[in-house]
């Protein structure tokens, strides 16, 4: 029985394989940074600001801004669910079209010549990229109805609460949010990642390019924005 031989060259491979350590490392990285809080950085912020959200909804009466908040968020996040599985249509369909492909990339100025193998291998992944963005933002999704849940059952101002008690609601709520919003986070780097998958389609130089030129956008945004800092800068401690 004759060997089954790959549609992908060496050179591709080790573009694969630097595409998997950058992806799977940068988001550890970036989970490592947000838990640890060494360093700024806009999940840490953003850990700062629900725990100062949730402990001043026990001190509110009205709390239909924190609802329409909330509900804001879940818009936000549906967005991206339903956008994925518009993408999801748009790569399979591709799938069907390799060979059209595979012509239309061999006009790109030095662009590789490529086979409809090659082609269906490169879209493969993309559409497993696309895969676990939706997992990922369909359970930020559900996290964000689950914190709904919890801010319904808030006792009111005038109930007594132990120290304890108020204590384990905050970072409990702000835990259940912040899960939220690193699912949601996964999502958004799957999606960034997956355009360099797109310029996969023109050969493995482009690929390795827009791979690191994608790591360095999320660090920048993630770690050095304007958007980080403005963040931590406005955090204002609750009264207790």
């Amino acid at each position: 029985m004759p060997a089954m031989s790959s549609p992908l060259l060496p050179m591709e491979w080790i573009g694969l394989l630097y595409f998997a350590l950058l992806w799977l490392g940068y988001g550890q990285y970036a989970r490592y940074r947000a838990r640890k809080g060494i360093k700024p950085s806009l999940s840490r912020s953003l850990r700062r600001h629900r725990e100062a959200w949730a402990r001043r909804l026990l001190q509110r009466d009205i709390r239909m801004t924190d609802a329409g908040l909330l509900a804001s968020q879940e818009r936000v996040v549906g967005f991206f669910a339903s956008t994925t599985l518009l993408l999801l249509a748009a790569v399979l369909t591709a799938l069907t079209t390799s060979e059209q492909i595979a012509e239309l990339t061999s006009h790109i100025p030095l662009a590789q010549e490529q086979t409809p193998a090659q082609i269906e291998a490169k879209l493969a992944l993309l559409l497993l990229m696309l895969i676990y963005a939706f997992f990922k933002v369909t359970w930020s999704l559900r996290q964000y109805g689950f914190a709904a849940v919890v801010m319904g059952s808030a006792p009111q101002p005038q109930e007594t609460l132990s120290p304890e008690q108020e204590q384990a609601f905050v970072e409990n709520l702000a835990r259940l949010m912040d899960s939220a919003g690193h699912d949601n986070n996964d999502c958004l780097r799957a999606y960034y990642f997956a355009l360099s998958i797109v310029c996969w389609l023109a050969g493995a130089l482009p690929f390795l390019a827009a791979t690191t030129i994608t790591v360095l956008v999320l660090y920048n945004r993630e770690f050095s924005s304007t958007a980080v800092r403005s963040i931590q800068q406005s955090y204002i401690e609750p009264p207790a």
